[in-house]
């Protein structure tokens, strides 16, 4: 089912505007770095998550936007920061999907890919990403200690009015568990 179309902003606003008069609950843009190729050129062409749902958010007043974040890809103080303007500008109505990077190829051809043994541990990584993403939420300022992140008094000015709710597609155990 590869898109016979390559997507820009103005497809996509369309489309999300008239989902939002149908009264669709939410649109969901996907984070793609590289797609598989082949004749169809199947998730070549993808448009950034973050800004697509900013620019959604401006010209949408209902629908939930969901942005997606490649973990491997924007360190959590960072996407911490998109998040919250995100949901200043939708007023509330932005989600963020987590997306631990289970496609080594699109990592990889980055620089991005942290070795199969991340791929084992992928989810104790998003458990600190998002715990240092909450915290920034919440309270404005982080020096979390993890595994895999160490902060130092990392600020988050203006913080969201409204709760950002996490989501994430996961299907193997450890990660239903993480979704949970």
């Amino acid at each position: 089912a590869a898109p016979q179309y390559r997507p820009d902003f103005d497809y996509n606003k369309e489309v999300v505007q008239k989902a939002e008069r149908y009264g669709m609950d939410f649109a969901l843009s996907l984070v793609k770095y590289r797609g598989f190729g082949g004749k169809t050129d199947h998730w070549h062409w993808a448009l950034d998550s973050f800004t697509t749902i900013a620019g959604l958010a401006a010209v949408t007043d209902h629908i939930k936007l969901i942005g997606s974040v490649g973990l491997q890809a924007h360190h959590p103080a960072v996407a911490a920061r998109h998040a919250a303007m995100i949901q200043q500008i939708s007023h509330g109505r932005f989600w963020l999907n987590i997306v631990t990077g289970w496609q080594k190829s699109e990592y990889a051809s980055l620089g991005l890919w942290r070795g199969d043994e991340h791929y084992a541990s992928r989810y104790d990584y998003a458990d600190e990403y998002i715990a240092i993403c909450r915290e920034l939420w919440e309270t404005g300022e982080s020096s979390f200690k993890g595994e895999y992140f160490q902060l130092d008094g990392a600020q988050l000015k203006p913080r969201p009015q409204e709760p950002i709710k996490v989501v994430c597609a996961a299907s193997s155990e450890r990660g239903r568990r993480f979704t949970a």
